[in-house]
């Protein structure tokens, strides 16, 4: 039989590539979880949208059962409030359908118990996301693909909603983290979603699995922006001292994710501290690959973007 896959969060960003990814691949019946009906992402997607009630364990379980659910890999935003992923992770516990889990936990950082992520916000859903699925009977897995290469290059094909991280690519400028050495992962969200599509075909799955496209520093990525668009970008650089006070240089892009923690008056001191965390991390070494079992040895025949290819592809040249 066919095996069915539920994706929540599929109608949009990675949710969508891994969607279009898994329909490309032609071994399984794929389903998007969205809020609400959508024939036109039906339309262009070819996998049937279902309507899921995030609220609600009970309705989230016979959702899974009724469509006969084996995997669910969700991407759905969790950001400011985990209770949907973890209403899922309950229901697939649940579903007599459901064996396997990918949980929303998509990022450049592996997040621990050890003290350094001990109060960092974003941190904690997610690792609560965990440990509730450690204590169920599903197969899980999590996946630490790095930064997208969205982010850092302009006008290469995307599902994603791009987010500003250090460099405003709309605006031409960049805030980096001390001297601007520190070196990170990137990944394209399609590749992330081609090595997904495998993962599914191994018979068990280790607890966390991490993709490299590419490692650069910023230093490096700004050149590369600064080539691929032709212009020169405006850089600062934020110095150690003031990210340990939370601070870093506002940049006009950081508005969008104001918007996702409720307004620029509410959100400006959240989002300093969010950003200027990561450089300090970054300029610890921890935004790079540190070991573990990685989906690009397991599966070297998918072959990933670097960040020049990435460039290459978005001006049409590759």
């Amino acid at each position: 039989m066919t095996t069915v896959v539920a994706v929540a969060g599929g109608s949009s960003g990675l949710g969508r590539a891994i969607v279009d990814a898994l329909r490309a691949d032609g071994r399984y019946e794929v389903l998007i979880f969205s809020r609400a009906e959508n024939p036109q992402v039906e339309k262009e997607s070819g996998a049937r949208v279902l309507a899921a009630d995030y609220s609600s364990v009970d309705a989230l379980t016979t959702l899974l059962e009724t469509n006969n659910v084996e995997v669910l890999i969700t991407t759905a935003n969790t950001t400011v409030d985990p209770t949907p992923e973890f209403n899922m992770i309950e229901a697939a516990a649940r579903s007599r359908a459901t064996k396997r889990f990918i949980p929303n936990a998509w990022s450049a950082l592996q997040f621990t118990d050890e003290p350094r992520f001990k109060n960092f916000p974003l941190a904690q859903g997610k690792l609560q996301s965990l440990a509730r699925l450690n204590n169920t009977d599903l197969d899980w897995t999590a996946i630490y693909p790095g930064l997208f290469m969205e982010y850092v290059t302009e006008g290469l094909p995307t599902t994603l909603t791009l987010m500003t991280i250090m460099l405003d690519m709309k605006h031409n400028a960049a805030a980096l983290p001390n001297k601007g050495d520190a070196k990170i992962t990137l990944t394209y969200s399609r590749d992330i979603a081609k090595y997904i599509s495998k993962l599914l075909t191994l018979s068990t799955w280790e607890r966390a699995y991490f993709i490299v496209g590419d490692v650069k520093s910023w230093n490096e990525i700004v050149a590369a922006a600064e080539t691929g668009k032709g212009v020169k970008f405006d850089v600062t650089y934020d110095a150690v001292e003031k990210l340990k006070h939370g601070q870093v240089t506002e940049l006009p892009g950081y508005a969008r994710m104001y918007e996702l923690f409720g307004g620029r008056d509410i959100a400006l001191p959240r989002v300093q501290g969010l950003i200027a965390q990561y450089g300090l991390w970054m300029e610890e070494g921890i935004f790079t690959y540190q070991g573990g079992a990685r989906l690009n040895d397991l599966f070297p025949e998918v072959e990933v973007l670097g960040l020049e290819g990435a460039w290459r592809v978005a001006g049409g040249k590759a």
